[in-house]
């Protein structure tokens, strides 16, 4: 009996809240700004939550903490913290990351390690092993194993591609062999920067029990200091702003989401590298 409920629970109201209602939670504001788009950035510390290719080439050790409140409801609070290292001169990455959402009688946590590395200066690959557990008190809790990999590739100095597959092993959350399989979802996605200040992206996301999601942002450096960004993904229909500012190794971003049937979803995350 409590193995029916930790289901419902864990995938009805879960999963039906943030992957149905809204796209595919995306970690760091700058994503979320950029309308999700953000599966092609290269040499990035947010991309060890999207495409864990694009940790590759990060110059220096890097931390970063992100906070949401989805929805402005403070029980669909979401926090995450992570972490990546470079070494062998750069040519490696290794992230680490940690994702809680929830509240007192419903609380799901992931543990994810990526591990990433460049061929030919131009091809980054990616691997991630995630664990993932939901709990709620008094029924017990299930967990799983699974995999997500990665590609980037530098067409050019302007032009990066990338692409990204989450649970490729099709894992389960729990043990039973009546349970769902987790989210199973694929994405492709373009980032290309015409100059110094301008940055276009997008990408197109399938998951395969929903219809093709495409996503698409623009970041604009105004000066030195403040960067405005600005973007729009569909199934469903959602609409994304926000600001960044960079001082001395420190970025703080901000953004809100929009979706027309549950409202607005402020997001800040800030990260610093050293």
């Amino acid at each position: 009996m409590h193995r029916f409920i930790l289901f419902v629970f864990s995938f009805i109201f879960s999963w039906q809240i943030q992957a149905a209602n809204d796209p595919p939670p995306s970690v760091g504001a700058r994503a979320v700004a950029l309308g999700h788009a953000y599966h092609a950035v290269r040499a990035d510390f947010w991309s060890l939550y999207h495409n864990p290719a694009g940790i590759a080439n990060i110059e220096g050790v890097t931390a970063g903490a992100y906070v949401v409140r989805r929805f402005n409801l403070k029980e669909l609070t979401s926090g995450s913290a992570g972490l990546v290292l470079p070494f062998l001169e750069g040519d490696h990455s290794l992230g680490l990351d940690f994702t809680t959402f929830g509240f007192a009688a419903y609380r799901e946590n992931r543990l994810g390690i990526a591990y990433a590395t460049t061929l030919l200066e131009k091809v980054s690959l990616g691997v991630k092993f995630n664990y993932a557990n939901v709990s709620i008190p008094n029924y017990g809790s299930e967990s799983s194993l699974y995999l997500d990999v990665g590609v980037n590739t530098a067409i050019s100095k302007q032009l990066s591609l990338g692409f990204s597959a989450t649970n490729v092993n099709r894992a389960k959350l729990g043990h039973d062999p009546a349970a769902e399989e987790l989210p199973s979802v694929v994405t492709a996605g373009l980032a290309y920067q015409p100059s110094a200040k301008v940055l276009v992206v997008a990408d197109l996301q399938k998951d395969i029990d929903h219809p093709l999601s495409v996503r698409a942002g623009l970041e604009y450096f105004l000066n030195d200091v403040i960067i405005a960004r600005m973007g729009v993904s569909t199934e469903p229909l959602s609409w994304h702003a926000g600001l960044g500012l960079l001082t001395n190794g420190l970025k703080i971003d901000f953004a809100f989401g929009y979706t027309e049937r549950l409202g607005y979803s402020p997001h800040i995350s800030l990260s610093y590298g050293f």
